[in-house]
C-alpha cells in the first residue's frame, strides 16, 4: 500500500488482499466508515462456516464488506501473500497509524486484483466517466 498526503508518498505498508476464493475488489473506493474496535459478524450469512472475529481499526470501503483493517494474524505474510477474505489487511501497528490519518471520504484505490468494483458497492462513482455518471443524474 503506497499512502500519499498532498500528492507525496509518507509511508508504505505491506498489505494482505483477498485470497483467490474470497478476491479484494479493484477500483476507487472511499472510506465510509471506521471504527477503532468491532467485531466481524459473518454467522448470520453462514451459520456453519462463519465467524466471529475482533477486529481494531476498521475502515469500511464497500458495502459488501471490504474494509482495511489491522489483522495481527497474518502479519507474517503481509507484502508477500493475499490471505484474507477480501479486506486489505495490514499490520495492527500500521493499522492504528493510517487510521489516525485517514478521514471519512478520503480516496482509497486497490489495484491489481482480478476483481473488479460494482457499480453500487459502495460510494463508487469515482469509478465512472463523466459520460455513465451523466446517465443516471439530471445533467443529461
Amino acid at each position: 500500500m503506497t499512502v500519499k498526503q498532498d500528492g507525496k508518498v509518507i509511508k508504505t505498508i505491506p498489505v494482505s488482499l483477498g485470497k483467490s476464493s474470497t478476491p479484494s475488489s479493484s477500483g476507487t473506493m472511499v472510506v465510509m466508515e471506521k471504527a477503532a474496535h468491532t467485531v466481524f459478524d459473518t454467522t448470520d450469512e453462514d451459520p456453519v462456516n462463519g465467524y466471529k472475529t475482533p477486529i481494531d481499526w476498521a475502515q469500511r470501503i464497500t458495502y459488501s464488506g471490504q474494509f482495511i483493517h489491522a489483522a495481527p494474524w497474518s502479519e507474517g505474510v503481509q507484502g508477500k501473500r493475499n490471505v484474507s477474505h477480501g479486506c486489505v489487511n495490514v499490520s495492527e501497528a500500521l493499522g492504528e497509524w493510517l487510521f489516525q490519518r485517514t478521514m471519512m471520504g478520503d480516496v482509497i484505490t486497490v489495484s491489481g486484483t482480478e476483481e473488479k468494483l460494482k457499480n453500487g458497492n459502495g460510494w463508487t462513482v469515482w469509478n465512472m466517466s463523466w459520460e455513465e455518471f451523466k446517465k443516471g443524474s439530471y445533467l443529461n
